[in-house]
């Protein structure tokens, strides 16, 4: 290969790269993934505003457009969004528990690379067993959008993915799970979130204390018979 060659080789894979890295134009992209636990499904929903609606976006998340999106507006805009959020195991609903907002500064928006990470998750319990049909869907659109859904491939060994499949418009994404009888009993073992364990350095600590008080009470008693067997001086 001459040096003419390699050089145009290597302007074309600079131009296919360009892509990859540039700020968005258009559109708002939602991107959804979806992990199946043993005892319950994660969902994270990354958004990305496009230049073109930035603006638009902007005034969602800080309505009172004092450049900063306070905790009340980020309270508001995040119960709308989870409002239009559903994941039903064998079509029962379950009730989202939303676990964390992140997003770019607001001054980043205009810019069109700004992000915004959605989690939350939902509880199986009892349902956690057998063979169950997992359906995440995404209906929040304030503007036209482009979306796209995955599952993650199961960490745990009890939790099998047989099959999954998408809408047209990604924005609800199915999945048949297996769970073995590991998840079932995880899931009845499962703390109370009110709980907190007993720390383990506080068990050893007892432990410790109450082998040494029992340690001190044989020693007395040993004691005492010693000078009674001697008998008075």
């Amino acid at each position: 290969m001459n040096l003419r060659t390699t050089l145009a080789v290597v302007a074309t894979g600079l131009c296919l790269a360009t892509p990859l890295h540039a700020h968005r134009l258009e559109g708002l992209v939602q991107s959804s993934l979806v992990e199946v636990l043993p005892t319950q499904i994660g969902v994270q929903i990354t958004l990305v505003p496009g230049i073109d609606i930035a603006p638009r976006i902007r005034a969602l998340v800080d309505p009172d457009g004092d450049g900063e999106s306070s905790e009340i507006e980020s309270e508001a805009w995040a119960e709308l969004f989870m409002a239009r959020q559903t994941v039903t195991v064998d079509g029962q609903s379950l009730p989202l528990v939303l676990q964390k907002v992140r997003s770019s500064p607001l001054a980043e928006l205009a810019g069109g690379h700004a992000e915004i990470i959605v989690n939350f998750t939902a509880d199986l319990g009892k349902l956690a067993s057998g063979p169950r049909t997992i359906a995440c869907a995404n209906r929040y659109e304030p503007i036209p959008c482009i979306y796209q859904c995955n599952g993650l491939v199961p960490k745990a060994p009890c939790v099998r993915i047989s099959s999954h499949r998408r809408d047209e418009r990604q924005q609800e994404l199915t999945l048949e799970v297996e769970f073995s009888g590991a998840a079932a009993h995880a899931s009845r073992n499962v703390p109370s979130p009110h709980e907190v364990p007993r720390s383990p350095s506080l068990i050893t600590i007892s432990l410790f204390i109450g082998l040494s008080s029992a340690a001190a009470a044989v020693a007395a008693i040993a004691g005492r018979r010693l000078r009674s067997s001697k008998g008075p001086l």
